[in-house]
């Protein structure tokens, strides 16, 4: 494996994240998600995750091709919200093959980026199965922040808006040399506790537990410096 990658540089996720097409899509999902009451899985999300994932690779010295599949994935692993939520992960994997096909894109690539998309929701009873899939699961579960929330009202609060309301910082660190992955955060309790944002995500974090196991790493999440997984 090589070290110290720059895998976003002249890179197909740089190229796609300008893509007409692929921006509507990503409009278009969000605005299907906000009509059903769920937070943001706009630009700001899908961007936050492309970043995470690659950088979470990277860390762990893969090379700049897989970096770049894996902010790819992240870019585009909610566009099945266009049809709706029920089944969009693996709704969204095959039109995006056929999108990331249309662009160019080498099959065994897209069959890649299909594969970490189809495996990236707990719902679906998803799973990690290589590298990129991995990296997917672990940046899509740690995107858990106050900015997702679409309203500031909270009276208008469900469970899901309240507890990623009380989380103001979310930082997830990959500790190479150790083989650990660890996401912490930043909570205001008196919004949402510990045990709240445990048990709404909990299998969200024993998904990223898998998965960090599928990169050969230990994983752990804090909430206000203490552990909760």
């Amino acid at each position: 494996m090589q070290t110290n990658v720059t895998p976003l540089r002249n890179s197909l996720f740089e190229r796609l994240r300008h893509d007409p097409e692929i921006l509507t899509l990503i409009e278009r999902s969000d605005a299907t998600l906000a009509a059903l009451g769920y937070t943001d899985h706009g630009r700001r999300h899908v961007t936050v995750v492309a970043l995470a994932a690659s950088r979470l690779l990277a860390e762990l010295g893969h090379d700049a091709h897989r970096c770049d599949l894996a902010a790819v994935a992240g870019l585009t692993h909610d566009l099945g919200n266009c049809a709706g939520r029920q089944n969009h992960a693996s709704a969204g994997a095959v039109f995006v093959y056929q999108l990331l096909l249309a662009r160019g894109v080498a099959v065994s690539d897209a069959a890649t980026v299909m594969t970490a998309i189809a495996n990236h929701d707990e719902e679906e009873r998803g799973a990690a199965v290589d590298g990129v899939s991995a990296a997917l699961i672990v940046a899509d579960k740690a995107d858990i922040h106050r900015s997702r929330v679409r309203t500031r009202d909270p009276e208008q609060f469900d469970i899901h808006d309240r507890v990623n309301f009380a989380v103001t910082h979310a930082d997830l660190a990959v500790r190479a040399q150790r083989k650990e992955i660890e996401l912490g955060l930043t909570a205001d309790v008196d919004i949402a506790s510990a045990d709240d944002i445990a048990e709404l995500f909990g299998p969200r974090f024993a998904m990223s537990h898998n998965a960090a196991g599928v990169l050969g790493c230990s994983y752990r999440v804090l909430v206000n410096g203490v552990q909760t997984l």
